[in-house]
């Protein structure tokens, strides 16, 4: 995984662990610089969660807050990317606790492009039109309850290990490999059942 992969360093590239205890000791560069080193990072995982660019902008401002608040009890020898992903992910469930809403996926929503992904994703084929896949899968994910929708965006998108994930979810690898299974198969039953609708009003509109 490359976002976790700053475990050696030198004066001019320090790694995790020596920023980690620069930023302790006071030096606010080397906290400027752990952020700029994962911003990407806790921005994709905080907007997998919310759609508003706003929102994404505010929790991913809070999330680099909370780390500094918590450094003390960051492990300088652990990988920081689980770490500040936990972080990313704490912030974004209490906001959507707040607002308590979940997302809904209808197949007259979906574009042209993104049924024919869908028909073709049900019937066990590689969507010719990737753009029009990932769009239906971001659709789908949205709909999962957030720890399935976080395991996938850590396991598929950003590319963590079972253990990462589960470092970062606070859970046990083989605990990730079952929500993982869980969480596709809940993505697949989504795509059929978009597909189940569509019949069902179509033969609807028959009558």
């Amino acid at each position: 995984m490359t976002t976790s992969g700053r475990r050696r360093g030198d004066a001019d590239d320090p790694n995790d662990g020596v920023l980690v205890r620069r930023a302790l000791e006071g030096d606010r560069g080397a906290f400027e610089t752990l952020v700029r080193r994962y911003q990407r990072l806790v921005f994709r995982i905080v907007g997998g969660f919310l759609r508003n660019p706003a929102d994404v902008e505010e929790v991913a401002q809070d999330v680099f807050v909370r780390a500094f608040l918590a450094l003390r009890r960051f492990r300088p020898d652990a990988p920081f990317a689980p770490w500040i992903a936990q972080i990313a992910t704490r912030a974004s469930y209490d906001i959507l606790r707040r607002r308590r809403r979940r997302a809904e996926l209808a197949w007259e929503d979906l574009s042209a492009a993104e049924r024919h992904a869908a028909e073709e994703l049900a019937e066990g084929l590689k969507p010719g039109d990737q753009t029009a896949a990932r769009d239906l899968a971001e659709r789908a994910l949205a709909r999962l309850p957030p720890k399935d929708r976080q395991a996938l965006m850590l396991a598929d998108a950003h590319g963590f290990t079972a253990g990462e994930v589960g470092q970062a979810m606070g859970c046990s690898a083989l605990a990730v490999r079952l929500r993982l299974h869980r969480a596709r198969r809940a993505m697949r039953r989504a795509v059929e059942g978009l597909l189940a609708g569509e019949k069902h009003q179509g033969s609807g509109q028959e009558r």
